[in-house]
C-alpha cells in the first residue's frame, strides 16, 4: 500500500511538472474570462446536501424498517419473465459481478480525475473545483435516494435467482430482491451525464469534449453489460437505470445554472458572489 500510494504521489507531483505548458485559447475554463456557469449559495446548496443526506439515509435504511418479502426457498420460474429479459438473464458469475464493482468505481473518479488534472495545468480554479464538488455531492445524494426507493418499491427478483449457484449471503439482506432499477449502472450514467455536461459548460470550445463524453458513457455502457452478463441484472433494470442515472446526472447542475446567467447575442451578464460583470458584444 506504502509502495502505491508513493507512486501516485511522484506521478501527480511529475504531471504537475509537466503539465505546465501553454493552453491554447479554446481549451482554457471560461470561469476566468465569463465567470462561472453555475450558482451556487453556501445557506442553499448546504440545506440541500443535508436534506438529501437525510432522505439517502432513510432510503438505505427503509427496507429494514419495513416488511420485506424473505427467500423461502421459493422457486422462480424464468418464464415468468417478459421474453426480452428472459432471452438475456444469466446465472450469477462472481468474476463478473466484481469487475462490475470496478467499473462503477473508476466511473466516480473520472470528473475527480479530469478536473483534478485541469486544476494541475492552472486551468482549473479551487474555489471553483470546492463549488463543483458541493454540486457532485448534490447528485450523488440524489441519485441513491431515487434508485433505493426504486428497488425498494419496485421489489423485483434478480436474474440469478432464477437458476442455481445464487449467491446465498445475499438473502438475508434483501438484496436478491432489488433488481430494478440498476444501481452500478444508475451510478455509473450519473457520473457520465454529470461530466458530459460540466465539462462541456467550463470548455465549450474544447476539442476534448468529445472524447470525454465517448469515453464516460463507454464505461457506463461497460457496466450495465457486466450487470447483465454477471447475473445481477435483466435488461430491462439496466435500461431504467441508464434513463434515471443520465436525469439525475444532468438535471442537479442543470439547475444550478438557472438565474446564474443572463445572456444574449450581444449582452451578457454574469452573477458572482462579489461582483457583477457587463460584458457587450458590439
Amino acid at each position: 500500500m506504502k509502495k502505491i500510494l508513493s507512486t501516485i504521489l511522484t506521478t501527480v507531483l511529475i504531471s504537475s511538472g509537466l503539465f505546465a505548458v501553454d493552453i491554447p485559447e479554446k481549451e482554457k475554463c471560461i470561469v476566468e474570462t465569463e465567470g462561472s456557469p453555475f450558482a451556487f449559495s453556501p445557506i442553499k446548496d448546504g440545506i440541500a446536501v443535508g436534506c438529501l443526506g437525510i432522505s439517502t439515509a432513510l432510503s438505505v435504511a427503509l427496507p429494514h424498517m419495513i416488511t420485506m418479502p424473505k427467500y423461502d426457498e421459493f422457486t422462480y420460474d424464468l418464464d415468468d419473465v417478459n421474453p426480452l429479459d428472459r432471452k438475456l438473464a444469466r446465472k450469477y458469475n462472481k468474476n463478473l459481478d466484481r469487475a462490475g464493482d470496478f467499473t462503477v468505481a473508476f466511473s466516480y473518479c473520472l470528473a475527480p480525475a479530469l478536473y483534478g488534472t485541469q486544476w494541475l495545468c492552472g486551468n482549473f480554479d479551487s474555489k471553483e473545483g470546492i463549488k463543483l464538488a458541493v454540486i457532485y455531492t448534490e447528485t450523488i445524494l440524489a441519485t441513491q435516494t431515487a434508485k433505493c426507493l426504486l428497488k425498494t418499491a419496485f421489489k423485483r427478483k434478480r436474474p440469478y435467482m432464477y437458476f442455481d449457484g445464487f449467491p446465498e449471503d445475499e438473502l438475508d439482506n434483501y438484496d436478491f430482491e432489488f433488481s430494478l432499477p440498476s444501481g452500478h449502472t444508475t451510478d455509473s450514467f450519473m457520473n457520465a451525464a454529470f461530466l458530459s455536461y460540466t465539462f462541456c459548460k467550463y470548455y465549450p470550445e474544447s476539442d476534448y469534449r468529445v472524447p470525454v463524453i465517448a469515453s464516460a458513457y463507454s464505461i457506463a455502457t461497460l457496466t450495465a453489460g457486466l450487470r447483465m452478463a454477471s447475473g445481477n441484472h435483466f435488461l430491462t433494470d439496466t435500461l431504467a437505470g441508464a434513463a434515471l442515472g443520465s436525469a439525475i446526472g444532468f438535471a442537479v447542475p442543470w439547475l444550478h445554472t438557472l438565474g446564474n446567467k443572463i445572456s444574449t447575442d450581444k449582452t451578457r451578464i454574469t452573477i458572482q458572489p462579489t461582483a457583477i460583470r457587463l460584458s457587450m458584444k458590439l
